[in-house]
């Protein structure tokens, strides 16, 4: 309950500082207050200076992730970026006392860790689904996929039919 009450204090609290960040054009279901929260979980999530990968300001790894809403019912969705929001104020709540988008790198890592290694259940799907957004928003861009030299999914190449929702084979 009190775990309730501060999440609502905190989310609310949210509401009352004005819109940080600018909406990129194109973008339709995430909000202003979002793009520092992603711009935020990029820079630390996909460290690729210095490597051969594409780097993440080459990718539409925002655009990417609005995608993904786009194709989400409007109740999931909402539900969605409810979650976002959690994950931009849970750091309030630990030792930084800032959104995590005000966090710097290293700090903000360290709070990624701490979620993804807490007892509380809800604290490690939060953290776990906005990885999963950003490296899906990643990679899923298809420029991402010649420095590690791989040339697309094999039912493309190899003109596979999609078979749906198929029942796996049972024997």
């Amino acid at each position: 309950m009190v775990l309730g009450a501060g999440i609502s204090t905190g989310l609310s609290l949210g509401g009352c500082s004005a819109p940080v960040g600018t909406l990129p054009d194109g973008i339709h279901y995430l909000s202003a207050k979002h793009i520092p929260l992603f711009d935020k979980l990029i820079s630390v999530l996909l460290p690729v200076e210095g490597s051969i990968l594409t780097p993440p300001d080459a990718v539409p790894v925002i655009a990417n992730i609005d995608a993904m809403l786009g194709v989400m019912n409007a109740s999931t969705r909402e539900d969605v970026l409810v979650l976002f929001d959690l994950f931009e104020y849970s750091s309030i709540f630990s030792a930084e006392l800032t959104r995590f988008s005000q966090l710097d790198n290293d700090d903000a890592w360290e709070h990624i860790e701490a979620c993804q290694s807490s007892g509380l259940f809800i604290q490690r799907a939060v953290v776990t689904a906005m990885k999963k957004f950003i490296y899906i928003g990643y990679w899923r861009d298809e420029q991402t996929w010649k420095p590690i030299e791989f040339d697309g999914p094999v039912s493309k190449k190899w003109n596979l039919p999609s078979l749906g929702n198929a029942p796996l084979p049972t024997a």
